[in-house]
């Protein structure tokens, strides 16, 4: 509501709405369901169905203007995918639902000089030596621009990628409109989840999304709300990796690791 200028009783009158609506929130659903219907239910009052465009063209552009950087580090790095790998999760730092005081430079120096606390790198090698299709979902703007690095390095590995995207906006998450501005479109096969929510909720993706993670031999979900969404569905097991920083404490803790580590697991 700060971002779309919105008057301080406005603003109230929004939020004693919400009370309404988030006490009939069910307890089982995920962080990354009740968020988004927070979230949806807030642009409806506000009549503003994508706050964040504006900002989402910054944190994209913020990262173009890296992406010459990103690319010396994987000319002169000697094991490839485990920096392709640590330059995606850098660009996990990009949060605006978390955190809008983000240093992209620190996260990259963080995760270049000390990496994961949880690396399942030999297990991920393992499955994409013989792999064939391999799937990313990703999840903020601007972060898209890294995962575009680990794209590039997939394909060069003789990989068919493709790289899924919100149908909808949320948050400050890639659309299909990140994409195309970003030139994932020109390195990888781009689809949507035919979602609007946060994370990957399987009860409201597309059945092209479905088939598609199906026809993957390995998924690599990237951010908190996919693992959120994921780590307990029966089709996650021994196909989905998760790419992450933990940037909260509940999430730390159900990861086992500290508050802002990263991390790079199987389940």
């Amino acid at each position: 509501m700060n971002l779309t200028e919105i008057d301080e009783d406005m603003q109230h009158e929004v939020l004693f709405k919400l009370m309404d609506e988030i006490k009939n929130y069910s307890r089982e659903k995920t962080p990354a369901e009740n968020s988004t219907l927070v979230l949806l239910k807030t642009y409806e009052l506000i009549d503003n169905y994508d706050p964040y465009k504006a900002i989402k063209r910054k944190s994209n552009d913020l990262a173009l203007n890296l992406y010459p950087k990103l690319q010396k580090m994987m000319d002169e790095s000697e094991d490839k995918l485990d920096c392709a790998l640590r330059i995606a999760v850098a660009g996990n730092v990009i949060d605006l639902g978390i955190n809008r005081d983000f240093d992209i430079s620190e996260a990259l120096r963080h995760s270049m000089e000390i990496g994961f606390s949880i690396n399942h790198l030999k297990k991920f090698k393992d499955k994409i030596n013989t792999a064939k299709k391999i799937m990313i979902i990703g999840d903020n703007s601007g972060e898209i621009v890294f995962d575009k690095i680990l794209t590039e390095h997939l394909k060069a590995l003789g990989k068919d990628v493709v790289y899924v995207v919100k149908e909808k906006p949320i948050l400050n998450d890639a659309t299909m409109e990140d994409a195309i501005y970003t030139g994932m479109d020109k390195v990888s096969r781009v689809i949507t989840n035919g979602s609007g929510y946060l994370g990957t909720c399987i009860q409201t993706v597309s059945k092209q999304f479905l088939k598609e993670f199906h026809e993957s031999d390995v998924v690599l979900a990237k951010g908190q709300a996919n693992y959120e969404s994921l780590e307990n569905e029966d089709i996650s097991k021994g196909k989905v990796f998760f790419l992450l920083r933990a940037k909260c404490d509940i999430v730390a803790e159900s990861v086992g690791v500290k508050l802002l580590d990263m991390v790079f697991l199987s389940r």
